[in-house]
């Protein structure tokens, strides 16, 4: 069967679809045809529309950036969508997310659609994704209204709706009134790197090591700041990301550094410790990562964090996010080495039975051939 994957693929949601999209290319056994349609970039006149800022109202919202990007983006993939159908019999349609899949309602009375959600309008309207500050927040309802309308719509036409984690499914039960029937867990998938033995070198500091594109939202300044305060004496800070930040003495910045290079692969084999503090996640695809390697995880109670670490059983989830929390949770993987590696392990079991590439691309695979009957 041909399968048309339409990506809303910026920030994590550009590494979700792709590794199954790869995965069922390389393996036809799986029976379905991947065809990779991809909603940004924008062209330009969806660009003038959907990334235009209105000085003086986007602080406040009243701009409706959130709801004209998502209109945008997803007109640009239903245009493409629609080109792909012209030239292609398409059996099926997965789209992540509904952000870019607000256009397909109507697709989904001729097609099976999948929808997979790293998180609801409902759950985003109640972080600080869509409104940063208190005026923002209170005008929510007016800046979200041209797309909840068409967001339940979506949600009430698809096939099935594959959630990344547990709270998403609970908010479309809670929030939506969608029945379980219809709701599957697909989270971000991995492949396993070999089990690494952790082993450091006499004389070597322990390394705690952050990665993320961007530094500040992922919370870099506030692990600086604890580094400087209680470990620059101790250990040494790699810092993995796309942002500018100034190397200091015990601080190694990493610029330009891929996913699975060597240098990428050398970062998580030689980390003692991965703290990620981060202040806005819908999930967190990199906590996947640390816990497929086995590094031991200090993470803030952001996105999924306490679902992928398994309430704290395979990493220490921060209950408040402040140098002195962080501070103590880092102490506590490096004091108590043996309690650290117990949860490392539990991390790299829940990885191998719920976050593995291979299988969750069957189970995939599974539901499509299922909704084409």
């Amino acid at each position: 069967m041909h399968v048309a994957f339409v990506n809303e693929n910026v920030l994590g949601h550009g590494s979700y679809l792709l590794p199954f999209v790869r995965a069922l290319e390389a393996d036809p056994g799986h029976g379905v045809t991947p065809h990779l349609v991809d909603a940004v970039p924008l062209p330009p006149d969806l660009a003038s529309w959907g990334d235009a800022s209105v000085k003086g109202l986007r602080r406040w919202g009243l701009d409706f950036h959130p709801a004209r990007w998502r209109r945008a983006a997803s007109l640009h993939a239903r245009r493409r969508l629609d080109a792909l159908r012209a030239r292609q019999r398409i059996d099926a349609v997965v789209v992540n997310t509904q952000s870019v899949g607000l256009e397909l309602v109507d697709i989904a009375a001729e097609l099976p659609v999948l929808v997979c959600l790293d998180a609801t309008f409902a759950q985003l309207a109640r972080s600080d994704w869509l409104a940063p500050n208190r005026v923002s927040r209170r005008l929510l309802p007016l800046t979200l209204a041209p797309i909840r309308g068409r967001e339940r719509a979506l949600l009430a036409a698809a096939h099935r709706l594959l959630v990344w984690s547990e709270p998403v499914g609970c908010s479309l039960r809670e929030d939506y009134a969608v029945e379980g029937a219809r709701i599957e867990r697909l989270p971000p998938s991995i492949s396993l790197p070999p089990v690494v033995e952790r082993r450091r070198e006499p004389g070597r500091r322990p390394q705690l090591l952050f990665l993320g594109g961007d530094f500040h939202r992922k919370g870099g300044p506030l692990l600086l700041e604890c580094w400087r305060r209680h470990f620059a004496d101790r250990c040494d800070l790699h810092l993995v990301t796309q942002s500018e930040v100034a190397p200091e003495p015990g601080v190694h910045v990493h610029r330009g550094v891929a996913a699975h290079t060597p240098e990428w692969r050398a970062r998580w084999e030689q980390a003692d410790v991965f703290v990620f503090p981060s202040a806005l996640e819908t999930f967190g695809i990199v906590l996947l990562e640390a816990l497929a390697f086995g590094v031991p995880v200090v993470s803030s109670d952001a996105g999924a964090a306490r679902d992928v670490l398994a309430d704290g059983r395979a990493g220490i989830v921060l209950e408040r996010r402040d140098p002195e929390s962080l501070a103590a949770a880092i102490a506590s993987v490096l004091d108590h080495p043996v309690t650290a590696r117990a949860r490392a392990d539990v991390g790299r079991a829940r990885v191998e039975t719920e976050f593995e590439l291979g299988a969750n691309t069957a189970r995939l695979a599974a539901l499509l051939r299922a909704a084409r009957g």
